[in-house]
């Protein structure tokens, strides 16, 4: 079975290809310092060759780098991971990370707090901590911006040396690096409801060194939306990469975000009886907040340095990071509390209130420090170990206005709602935080040239503090959960029956703390929950490689959920998931580029109390499927050269609102489609110029449910533009 490098070169004819660059003759920094005195001697220069097109195949993502302890290709990893690149964002003209989380198969986007925030369900289990940045958990509250993004890797199912996760899985966002090739863009997007957005990418050698390179990518955004919200939003990255002549390897980078943007609560549910309800029937840019301003405004800053050290065995290396955030935000919001009947008012009549969540401040601290290489004996060897240490900690003010009764379901604004939040009726300050240490291993045998088993372990003692305080009594809680220790195990075995196909079989446990947000001393001294998963499947690559299937089934189960029954929180039960799905990508001819999967999934709720047992959990549908289809034409005596189009359709089967299924949310098929064209200006540059529709049948659907009075609507009928300058 093929065994790729520990590390993956800096530069590759295929990245530059990919965005349409000129490449010269520009050696590695190997290449160069073994060039011989004969080379030079003679002037031998390679002619510029200029490419116009993309990468053969440029929805398929091999590597998924920084998700994995061992790098390889995802072809030879005994578990699900899906890799969406660059370029199937660009085309699709993504605005937000949803527009990529649909594209996976048993995987689908929440509430997001009234989508301020990333917010994903994979595989049937709810979690909106789950993002992670270059292998490293992100620990933000906000939304992250496209801009930076390399590829999204999204991981299936438990991975028993990351050890504390959700056993849906995880999102790997790997950010864009510094390059020792030039790569300079400018780009801006639009549409009719009026987004406004700007990114500049640049990046190559510092100077005319072959050792020092940069990245510089700055965003900024000015829109607004169909509902009548704004978001505001600045990003700046900048990162520096020096590579040593003996491999040593230094990578810095800062990030800086600020977002402004409202927290859209969307549509409410009203009560029809028999503990049964619907989603209001009013038009989806019906907003609830009246004239109170709406807004969360955050602000991010981001450190990361990565320190690599070839040991004296080229076969070794010792990578290193250390990994620091804080973000500040306040959020203010009007919110429906109940409708009607649900609190002893008239039918239709609103019960809203004023929200404030001030003084807000959550900080992350990772570090990690681990071993990575081979040991060529009977059994070929690739080891990767280290120690891991991570804090998260958040405090915020949080404050109530009274209850405001007034206003219908249909007419909102027939009552103007009174921002008295100076006068609350309830004020607390909570500060949480959550430490860990682990020790953990990945190990992968080569039995046989055919045959890898992979081995995964982590030991990890964490504890959880809370303190609570009434600002408006003075009563103060303060609640420690104590040392606990857990084992993470995982095993995996790929066998490649065939040249380009294997099959495989895994199973990876996995853990988490119970939630210590709710201030709860009875549930920060539950025990954690532990999830468990057991995969099976195969992965097969055409011998010419233009296409790549995976296929797979999987059952995971989690234990000791707790929930609240008559008050009580309890440890119920948990939740199993058992489903499939299979996703292709696909380049069957020069320029058509295919990108599709399909997912089933029976999740169900398993619990002591009887009004979930059995049920399905709220927001997973049973079914998910996506299609894209592109093509380009490449031909370059073709008149339509660097004209493309594509299309894609993204279907979710219905979903229940909530885990008693007292409303559901229905299903939804979304049609998209774009066509671009790329014109040459001088040499090696080039415009690319944008136009599409999403949600071409302008079909009313919803997105998510955050409970009774928070539902999520999707965008109508969009047309949208983008112009892109690459040089």
């Amino acid at each position: 079975m093929h065994q790729p490098p520990l590390r993956r070169p800096l530069l590759t004819i295929a990245i530059a290809a990919a965005c349409g660059t000129v490449l010269a003759p520009f050696p590695s920094i190997a290449l160069a310092q073994n060039a011989s005195a004969d080379d030079a001697e003679t002037g031998q220069q390679l002619d510029t060759v200029t490419i116009y097109g993309t990468l053969p195949s440029r929805y398929e993502g091999r590597y998924a780098d920084t998700a994995l302890r061992i790098p390889k290709d995802i072809a030879e990893v005994p578990r699900t991971i899906d890799v969406i690149p660059e370029q199937f964002l660009l085309d699709q003209q993504a605005r937000e990370m949803a527009d990529a989380f649909r594209l996976s198969p048993n995987m689908v986007v929440g509430d997001g707090f009234g989508g301020s925030r990333e917010h994903t369900l994979i595989r049937g289990f709810n979690r909106n901590d789950n993002i992670y940045r270059n292998g490293v958990p992100s620990g933000n509250a906000s939304r992250v911006d496209p801009a930076t993004i390399d590829n999204v890797q999204i991981i299936k199912g438990p991975v028993a040396d990351i050890g504390r996760m959700s056993p849906g899985g995880i999102v790997n966002i790997e950010t864009k690096q510094p390059q020792f090739q030039r790569e300079h863009s400018v780009s801006t997007t639009f549409d009719e409801h009026g987004q406004r957005r700007g990114v500049i990418d640049l990046t190559g050698p510092v100077g005319d060194s072959q050792n020092l390179a940069y990245r510089i990518t700055g965003a900024a955004e000015d829109s607004d939306t169909f509902r009548d919200t704004t978001v505001d939003r600045q990003f700046l990255s900048s990162s520096l990469l020096w590579q040593g002549d003996s491999g040593v390897r230094i990578g810095l980078n800062h990030e800086y975000t600020r977002d402004r943007r409202e927290v859209d609560r969307g549509l409410i549910t009203v009560p029809t009886g028999a503990s049964r309800r619907e989603i209001a029937d009013v038009p989806f840019d019906t907003r609830y907040d009246g004239d109170i301003p709406n807004e969360r405004d955050s602000e991010v800053h981001l450190f990361e340095l990565d320190v690599t050290i070839p040991l004296a065995n080229p076969a070794w290396e010792i990578d290193n990071k250390l990994f620091y955030s804080r973000e500040t935000s306040e959020d203010i919001k009007a919110e429906v509390a109940s409708v009607g009947p649900d609190s002893g008012l008239p039918d239709d009549v609103l019960a809203r209130r004023v929200i404030n969540n001030r003084d807000q401040e959550i900080v992350h601290r990772f570090a990690r420090s681990q071993l990575i290489g081979e040991i060529d004996t009977a059994i070929p060897m690739r080891l990767a170990t280290g120690v891991e240490y991570r804090e998260y900690n958040q405090e915020w003010k949080n404050f109530s206005g009274n209850i405001q009764a007034g206003g219908t379901v249909s007419n909102p604004d027939s009552f103007s709602l009174v921002n008295d939040i100076g006068t609350p009726s309830r004020a607390q300050f909570s500060d949480a935080s959550i430490k860990s240490y682990g020790v953990f291993s990945a190990t992968e045998f080569s039995l046989t040239d055919t045959l890898t088993l992979d081995l995964g372990l982590r030991y990890e003692r964490f504890e959880n503090d809370y303190h609570n305080e009434n600002l408006l009594t003075g009563v103060t809680t303060d609640l420690d959960s104590g040392r606990m220790n857990k084992l993470t195990k995982g095993l995996g075995l790929v066998w490649e029956t065939t040249p380009g196909l294997n099959l495989y079989i895994s199973y990876a446990d996995t853990f988490e703390p119970q939630n210590i947000f709710f201030g709860d001393q009875r549930v920060i001294e539950q025990n954690p929950s532990e999830g468990r998963q057991v995969e099976a499947g195969m992965k097969w690559r055409s011998a010419d490689n233009r296409y790549f299937i995976t296929g797979a089934i999987f059952d995971i189960r989690e234990d000791n959920v707790v929930e609240f029954v008559n008050g009580e929180p309890v440890p119920t039960g948990g939740i199993t998931s058992k489903g499939a799905e299979v996703s292709v990508a696909a380049n069957p001819i020069d320029g058509f580029n295919v990108r599709g999967g399909v997912g089933v999934l029976d999740a169900e709720i398993d619990s002591d109390n009887d009004a979930t047992d059995g049920n399905r959990p709220r927001n997973v549908p049973k079914t998910t499927a996506s299609l894209w289809a592109s093509y380009e034409f490449q031909n370059p005596e073709s008149a339509l050269r660097g004209l493309g189009i594509g299309s894609g359709i993204t279907y979710a089967s219905n979903r229940y609102g909530d885990n008693t299924h007292s409303f559901e949310l229905g299903d939804y098929t979304i049609l998209d489609t774009g066509l671009w064209y790329y014109l040459p200006v001088g040499n090696g540059n080039r415009l690319r110029f944008d136009l599409g529709v999403k949600n071409v049948t302008d079909e009313e659907y919803i997105v998510a449910s955050g409970g009774n009075t928070r539902i999520s609507v999707g965008n109508p009928r969009t047309f949208f533009g983008g112009i892109r300058f690459e040089f």
